[in-house]
C-alpha cells in the first residue's frame, strides 16, 4: 500500500500513455503493466482530473477518462461518503467541458457518470435518472447544442444498466436490479417520446446525421434496458409500435421515391429497432403474458411482411434489413412456440391464422431465392426452427394434441423437403467466379445443416419423403435431357437421398432401386465432376441396403472403381470402405477383380496419401475373402512395396522431413491393412486357413519395426504410427499373435530404453491385457509390466517437480493404461515386487497438475487400485499406509489446487475409500479436517465438521457426493459470495 501511495510523475505518465497508443505491440506490452499499476493507486482519483485538462493530447485525456471510469468501477470503497457529492459535481463539470469533443473522451465520461449513478441510485441519489433526463432533455446546459445534450443524456442512460451488470458495489444484485426496474418506465417514456418527436419531423431528420445518431442511441438505450433489466411485455406494446413505425419510415421512402437501396444510416437505425424488438419478445417471463405476446407477434407480421414480400428476390439491395426481420420472426416463434402451436389444437381462429401467417413467413425465409451465402443470407437462420417445431410436436404429452399437430405439420415438411432440395443446389461453373474460398466453406456448412434438416423432415414424413425426392429426381433427369449442362439439380436430388439414407433398410423396394439405376446410368464424363463425388458418397451411404439387395452391388462396384481413378478418389475410397465393411461376404464373387482395380489405382501414384491409406482398409477386407493360396500373391504386390520403402529409408538413415512423411504414410497404410485383414470371416474359410496373413507379415517385418523405433525415437508421430500398426496386429490376431510376443517385447523395451512415451505405453497395455491371463505368456507379461512401470518412473524421476506439466500427456497415458490393466486383469496385483507405494505417490502428483487428462486418469488409477486392494494383503497394506496422504491430496485439490470444473472427478476416490475402508476413512477425514486452515482458511471449523459427516456417509450415491464436494470447493475458494 505504501508503494501504491507514492506520487506519480505526471510527465512520465503522459509519455507512457502516448507510447501506449502510438507504438507497436511490444512497446504497448511494456507500458500496459505500468499504466495498469498506476490506475490501481488511490492517487489516481486526483491525477485522472489533471490528465483531462484542456490542452492535453487526446490520448492523455482519454486515459484520464478511462482511469476515472476504472476507479468508479472497481475502487468505489476508496471514496469517503462526505466526498461523493463533490465527485458528482466534478464529473458533471468535466462532462460539460468536453461537450464539444473529443467524443471518445465524452463517451467515456458518460459511462463514468452512469457508473456513479449505479452506486448512488439506492439511497444517496435516488432520483438521479430523472435529474439527468430533466437536465439534458430540457437543454439546461448553456453553450451546448441541443443534439449534443440529447447525445449525452442517451449515452448516460444506456451506460447505467450495462455498468450495473459488472460494477463492484456493496448493493446486492437483486436489490440493484429492483431499483433499476423501478426506473424502467421513465427511461422507456423518455426514449419513446424522443422517437415520436423525431417521427413528427420526418423530412428534417432524414437529412440530419446527428438526428440519425441520436435516434439509434435512443433505440439502443431501450434495448439495453430491456436486455439487462427486463420489463413486462405488457408495458412494451407502445414502444414496439414506435419501433415498427421507425423501421417502415427507414425503408419505404427509399423504395418508393429513391433508388431502392437504403442508406447506411437507414439500415443501422432499422436494424437497431429490430434487434431491440427481439430483446422485447424473448424476455424470460414473457410467456406469462400470452395475449400480449399474441398482440406483439401480430404487430410484427402486420407491419413487416410487406417488406419481406418486396425483398423476396436474389441479390436484393436491402438484404441486411431482411435478415433482421426474419431473425425477429424466428426468435418470436421459437420463444412462443407453445402459444403458436395451441393455434392448431385450440378453437381460437385468430391464433390459428397467426400461426399460419408466421409459418408461411419462415417457409419464405427458408426458400429465399438465390444460393446461400453469395446471393442471399437469410435462409440459414430458419433451419433451426424446423428442428424445434417437430421436436415440440413430438414432445407433446397429450396424444390427441400431438396427432393433431403432426397432421398439421406434415404438409409443411413435405413442402420444406422440396425447398431444401432446391436450396442445396451448388453454384454452377458460370457463377463460381464471384465465390471466395470462405463463401465455399460457408456453403459446405450450410449444406450440412440442410442434410440435418432432411433428417427432421424424415421424422415427420417417414417413407413418404422418398416419394417426394423420387418425383424431384425424375424432374431433374428430364431437365438434364433437355439441357445437358444443368447438372446442379440432379446433384442436389442425389445429395438429398444421401442425407436420409440411414433410415432405410433392405426392405425398401420402390425408390432406392430406382436411385441405384440412375446412379449407374448417369454419363458422368459429360458432367461436372462434383456430381460423381456426390454419387460416390451416396453409394457408400446405402451400403446397408445393398447388403440385403446384392443384385445392385455390381453396378455400385463399377461406379466406385470409376471414382478411384478420378479427382473424386477421396469419396470413392470412403464409399468402397463402407461397401467392404457392410457387405464383405456379399463381395466374395468380386473380390479378385476389385483387388486388381484397387492395386491399379494405387500404382498410378496419383492418389492423395490419405486416400491410399483409406483404400488399404478395403484391400484388407477383400484379401480376407481370397483362398489361402492366393493371399501371398496380393501381399507381395500390394504390401511388399510399403516394407521395401521403409527398409530403404532405414538403411539410408535418411532423417529428412520427406523421409519422415513417407515413413508415417507407409506405416499408416500397414496399420490400416492390419485392422481389416482377417481370414476368419466365415466358417468355410476358418477351416481352410490356419495361419493369419498378418502374422506372416509381422514375422517377416519385425526387424524393420525395430529399426524404425531406433531411427525415429525422437519423432513421436512416427512412433505412434509404428505402435498403431502393431496394436492393430495384436487386436486383429488376438491369441494368434502369441508367436510374435517375444519380438514385440524386445521392440517395446528397446523403445523404453531410449524414450518413454504414450504410443509405447499404449501398445504395452494392449499386449498385457490380451496375454497376461495365458499361463504360457504370464511370466513374459509380468516382466513387460515391470519394464512399463520402471521406465515410466525413470521419466518421472528425471523431471523436475515444477516441470511435471511438460510430461502430463505421458502421465495421463501411463495411469490410464495402468488403470485399465488392474481393472481388467486384477491378477497383476498379485505381483509383490511392484513398487505400489511409488505408483500411489506419482498418481497423487498427477492429481495436482492443472491438466485435466492427468487428473482424470490418476483418479481412475487410485480408485481402481483401492477397489481391488482388499483381495491382496500386501496391496491392502499399501492403502492403509498411504490412505491418509491420498485423502490429504484429494482435499487439497478440491479446496484450491484443481480447476473447479474437475472437482466432480474426486468423488470416485472418496466413494472407493468409503466402500473399502470406511472406518479408516472416517478417522483420516476427521484428523485432516481438524488441522487449522486446512484445506484453506476460508472454510470454518463448523463447516468442516459438516463436510466430514456428509462425505464419509456416502458409499453409493456418487451424484450427491459430487454435490457435497462442489459445495465445499466453492466455500474453500471464497466463491460463495461471487456466485450469488
Amino acid at each position: 500500500m505504501a508503494s501504491a501511495m507514492e506520487p506519480i510523475d505526471l510527465q512520465r505518465l503522459e509519455e507512457a500513455v502516448v507510447v501506449f497508443y502510438r507504438s507497436n505491440s511490444q512497446e504497448q506490452a511494456i507500458t500496459h503493466e505500468f499504466l495498469t499499476e498506476a490506475e490501481k493507486s488511490p492517487l489516481a482519483w486526483r491525477w485522472a482530473w489533471e490528465l483531462m485538462q484542456l490542452g492535453k493530447s487526446q490520448e492523455v485525456q482519454f486515459f484520464g477518462a478511462i482511469t476515472l471510469h476504472s476507479k468508479l468501477m472497481k475502487h468505489w470503497h476508496e471514496v469517503p461518503a462526505e466526498n461523493r457529492e463533490e465527485l458528482k459535481q466534478k464529473i458533471l463539470e468535466t462532462l460539460v467541458r468536453f461537450a464539444g469533443g473529443p467524443k471518445i473522451v465524452l463517451n467515456r465520461l458518460c459511462i463514468a457518470l452512469g457508473a456513479y449513478i449505479v452506486h448512488m441510485i439506492k439511497d444517496d441519489w435516488p432520483n438521479a435518472i430523472e435529474e439527468v433526463i430533466d437536465t439534458f432533455q430540457q437543454h439546461r446546459i448553456p453553450n451546448v447544442s441541443v443534439d449534443i445534450q440529447l447525445w449525452i443524456m442517451l449515452e448516460v442512460l444506456q451506460a447505467i444498466p450495462e455498468e450495473a451488470q459488472v460494477i463492484h458495489t456493496s448493493i446486492k444484485r437483486v436489490t440493484l436490479r429492483a431499483e433499476m426496474g423501478n426506473r424502467m418506465p421513465v427511461v422507456l417514456q423518455t426514449c419513446e417520446g424522443y422517437l415520436n418527436a423525431q417521427m413528427g419531423r420526418h423530412v428534417e431528420w432524414k437529412d440530419d446525421a446527428e438526428s440519425y445518431s441520436n435516434m439509434i442511441r435512443a433505440v439502443k438505450c431501450v434495448g439495453t434496458w430491456i436486455k439487462n433489466v427486463g420489463f413486462s411485455i405488457e408495458g412494451c406494446v407502445s414502444i414496439t409500435g414506435v419501433l415498427l413505425e421507425v423501421v417502415n419510415k427507414c425503408y419505404w421512402p427509399c423504395i418508393r421515391s429513391g433508388d431502392g437501396c437504403m442508406s447506411s444510416d437507414e439500415n443501422e437505425l432499422a436494424e437497431t429497432c429490430l434487434k431491440t424488438m427481439i430483446n422485447i419478445i424473448i424476455q424470460p417471463d414473457c410467456h406469462n403474458f400470452p395475449k400480449t405476446a399474441f398482440l406483439l407477434i401480430k404487430m410484427f407480421l402486420d407491419s413487416l411482411t410487406e417488406i419481406t414480400k418486396m425483398e423476396w428476390k436474389r441479390d436484393n439491395n436491402n438484404e441486411d434489413i431482411i435478415v433482421h426481420i426474419y431473425m425477429l420472426f424466428v426468435s418470436a416463434v421459437e420463444r412462443h412456440s407453445t402459444l403458436l402451436l395451441s393455434g392448431v389444437t385450440a378453437s381460437d381462429p385468430e391464433l390459428s391464422i397467426l400461426m399460419n401467417r408466421m409459418i408461411q413467413e419462415i417457409l419464405k425465409c427458408t426458400d429465399k431465392p438465390g444460393i446461400y451465402p453469395v446471393e442471399e443470407s437469410c435462409s440459414t437462420m430458419a433451419l433451426a426452427f424446423w428442428y424445434m417445431l417437430q421436436d415440440e410436436v413430438f414432445a407433446m404429452p397429450i396424444e390427441d394434441q400431438k396427432l393433431k399437430c403432426w397432421e398439421y405439420i406434415k404438409p409443411l415438411y413435405a413442402h420444406l423437403t422440396s425447398i431444401l432440395v432446391r436450396k442445396s443446389e451448388q453454384p454452377d461453373e458460370k457463377s463460381l467466379d464471384k465465390w471466395s474460398s470462405d463463401d465455399l466453406e460457408c456453403f459446405r456448412c450450410y449444406r450440412q445443416d440442410i442434410s440435418d434438416t432432411f433428417m427432421y423432415c424424415y421424422d415427420v414424413l417417414h417413407d413418404y419423403i422418398l416419394e417426394i425426392l423420387a418425383a424431384m429426381l425424375d424432374e431433374a433427369i428430364a431437365e438434364l435431357q433437355t439441357n445437358p449442362t444443368q447438372w446442379t439439380k440432379l446433384e442436389a436430388c442425389i445429395f438429398s437421398f444421401q442425407s436420409v439414407a440411414e433410415h432405410f433398410s433392405g426392405d425398401e423396394s420402390r425408390q432406392i432401386p430406382r436411385l441405384m439405376r440412375v446412379l449407374s446410368e448417369i454419363p458422368y464424363e459429360k458432367l461436372n465432376v462434383k456430381l460423381l463425388g456426390t454419387a460416390l458418397e451416396t453409394v457408400g451411404s446405402y451400403c446397408s441396403w445393398l447388403m440385403d439387395n446384392p443384385a445392385y452391388i455390381p453396378s455400385a462396384i463399377n461406379l466406385l472403381v470409376r471414382g478411384l481413378n478420378s479427382s473424386m478418389s477421396a469419396q470413392a475410397t470412403l464409399g468402397l470402405k463402407e461397401l467392404c465393411r457392410d457387405c464383405q461376404l456379399q463381395l466374395k464373387p468380386y473380390a479378385e477383380p476389385l483387388l486388381n482395380a484397387c492395386h491399379s489405382s494405387l500404382s498410378t501414384g496419383r492418389m492423395k496419401n490419405s486416400d491410399s491409406v483409406r483404400l488399404m482398409f478395403s484391400i484388407g477386407k477383400l484379401m480376407s475373402l481370397l483362398p489361402a493360396e492366393d493371399i501371398p500373391k496380393y501381399l507381395d504386390i500390394i504390401v511388399s512395396p510399403c516394407f521395401e520403402e521403409l527398409q530403404a529409408i532405414c538403411q539410408a538413415e535418411s532423417k529428412t522431413p520427406a523421409a519422415r512423411i513417407r515413413t508415417i504414410f507407409r506405416l499408416n497404410m500397414i496399420s490400416t491393412l492390419f485392422s481389416s485383414l482377417n481370414t476368419d470371416v466365415d466358417d468355410e474359410l476358418k477351416d481352410v486357413q490356419k495361419v493369419q496373413p498378418v502374422l506372416l507379415v509381422m514375422q517377416k517385418t519385425m526387424p524393420i519395426f525395430r529399426s524404425i523405433a531406433e531411427m525415429w525415437v525422437e519423432e513421436i508421430d512416427v512412433l505412434e504410427a509404428a505402435c498403431s500398426a502393431m496394436k492393430h496386429a495384436i487386436m486383429n490376431l488376438r491369441s494368434a499373435f502369441q508367436p510374435m510376443l517375444q519380438d514385440l517385447c524386445y521392440f517395446i523395451v528397446a523403445s523404453f530404453q531410449t524414450r518413454c512415451c504414450a504410443p509405447t505405453l499404449e501398445i504395452s497395455k494392449a499386449a498385457i491385457v490380451m496375454f497376461y491371463k495365458d499361463e504360457g505368456c504370464k511370466q513374459l507379461m509380468q516382466q513387460l509390466l515391470l519394464e512399463f512401470i520402471l521406465h515410466s518412473f525413470k521419466l518421472f524421476e528425471s523431471t523436475p517437480e515444477q516441470n511435471f506439466s511438460n510430461i502430463s500427456d505421458t502421465m495421463e497415458t501411463f495411469f490410464g493404461c495402468l488403470s485399465q490393466i488392474i481393472k481388467k486383469i486384477p491378477q497383476t496385483l498379485e505381483d509383490k515386487t511392484l513398487a505400489y507405494d511409488r505408483l500411489i505417490y506419482y498418481a497423487q502428483r498427477a492429481m495436482t497438475l492443472p491438466e485435466s487428462g492427468a487428473i482424470r486418469t490418476s483418479i481412475q488409477f487410485i480408485t481402481n487400485f483401492v477397489m481391488q486392494s482388499r483381495d491382496h494383503s500386501h496391496v491392502t497394506e499399501v492403502v492403509l499406509t498411504s490412505g491418509e496422504q491420498i485423502v490429504h491430496t484429494a482435499l487439497l485439490c478440491v479446496g484450491y489446487l484443481t480447476p473447479r470444473s474437475q472437482v466432480d472427478k474426486f468423488a470416485d476416490i472418496f466413494l472407493a475409500l468409503n466402500k473399502k475402508y470406511p472406518a479408516e476413512m472416517a478417522v483420516w477425514m476427521k484428523s485432516l479436517m481438524a488441522v487449522a486452515n486446512f484445506p484453506t482458511q476460508l472454510i470454518s471449523p463448523a463447516e468442516k465438521t459438516r463436510y466430514v459427516s456428509l462425505i464419509v456417509k456416502e458409499k453409493v450415491n456418487k451424484r450427491l457426493l459430487q454435490q457435497h464436494l462442489n459445495e465445499m470447493a466453492i466455500k474453500a475458494r471464497g466463491l460463495a459470495e461471487k456466485l450469488q
